[in-house]
């Protein structure tokens, strides 16, 4: 291999763009040469065929040391697997990650998961509530309002438990316990991007007592002491996976889904 004619040569990191300007491969090396070795001899198939092709381009970003190269290659490579002007056709790195704001860094990897689907949820929780965190209040209720962050495992948990609008199915599970949910999921997010924010389990029998304040319910939760704690709100360790295309509206009841163990998603009229 040539040696860098550099004086004295930095880490780097680099994308290589296809012909359509498009980012196909994030690396990093010891200095520019790796970058340049590519052309020569790479095992990543996907790589060597981009390299096959007229016009492709490589872009070289110099790092202050390896450590700093190391994370900034293993971030871009996270954020651009996802992106619509990328291609990456090497493989994710799991050291660093982005993660939604207010999810624990130690569920990182969580959201590299294959996300689950709502008929998942219902099934392997044995029913489930699924509700959705809003980004404003939608009535006006004693309830506090999550900041984006979420940090804050008290007021998570409160905007998880309550306020929804259930209707009839509370009459369906105080008479019929064994039909009630055995969980509450929140999720926040685009459609295309929902991610459990919290999960906690609910109290099937909890219903003939539960708290209301008019066609409002407060859903009956288990805790693990008399404060809320992250690992509260893991149930089924749940907290940073991504859930797909589960949908609402604007209607306060349609913020609220019912699924149950057999994965049948139920919702009011």
């Amino acid at each position: 291999m040539p040696v860098s004619s550099r004086p004295d040569p930095r880490p780097v990191v680099y994308a290589v763009r296809d012909r359509d300007n498009r980012i196909v491969y994030i690396g990093r090396g010891r200095n520019e040469d790796r970058p340049q070795s590519h052309a020569a001899d790479t095992h990543n198939t996907g790589l060597a065929a981009i390299l096959d092709t007229p016009g492709y381009t490589i872009d070289v970003a110099e790092m202050p040391d390896h450590a700093t190269a190391v994370v900034v290659e293993s971030m871009l490579i996270d954020v651009l697997s996802a992106g619509a002007k990328a291609k990456l056709v090497n493989a994710r790195r799991e050291k660093w990650r982005f993660t939604p704001l207010g999810t624990p860094p130690e569920y990182a990897d969580r959201f590299a998961l294959e996300p689950l689907t709502v008929a998942d949820l219902g099934r392997s929780l044995g029913g489930v509530l699924i509700v959705f965190h809003s980004s404003k209040p939608y009535r006006d209720l004693d309830r506090p309002q999550a900041d984006a962050g979420g940090t804050d495992p008290a007021v998570l948990a409160e905007n998880t438990i309550r306020w929804w609008q259930l209707g009839p199915w509370v009459r369906q599970w105080a008479a019929n316990p064994q039909t009630a949910p055995r969980a509450v999921v929140a999720v926040k997010g685009p459609t295309a991007r929902r991610y459990i924010r919290a999960a906690i389990a609910a109290d099937p029998v909890g219903w003939p007592t539960a708290t209301r304040d008019g066609a409002f319910y407060q859903i009956p939760a288990i805790r693990g002491g008399d404060v809320w704690t992250h690992d509260d709100l893991d149930h089924a360790q749940l907290r940073g996976r991504l859930v797909h295309d589960v949908r609402f509206s604007n209607r306060a009841q349609d913020l609220v889904i019912w699924v149950d163990p057999t994965g049948t998603e139920h919702r009011q009229p």
